[in-house]
């Protein structure tokens, strides 16, 4: 929230529905991939792929799903230990 108010974008963290991040060992057990099942969230967060990106120009606004305080505030610890 504090980069947010600064600059005109937000920080975001893709998150990839490929069966390769919930399948394979090396993802599996890596920190930077964190997997996601959550109502019609169903994917794997990619922790190294970290974008700032401008919602105006990415985004409609319309939000389609969201996750839970426990999946955002594991994703932020996670991240912050590699900045």
């Amino acid at each position: 929230d504090h980069y947010n108010r600064y600059f005109n974008t937000v920080l975001v963290v893709p998150i990839s529905t490929s069966d390769k991040y919930r399948t394979l060992e090396k993802y599996a057990k890596s920190p930077l991939f964190i997997r996601i099942d959550n109502g019609k969230i169903h994917g794997t967060a990619l922790l190294q792929h970290v974008r700032a990106v401008d919602p105006t120009k990415r985004s409609d606004g319309e939000v389609v799903a969201t996750l839970s305080q426990q999946e955002i505030s594991s994703i932020s610890t996670k991240v912050q230990q590699f900045f």
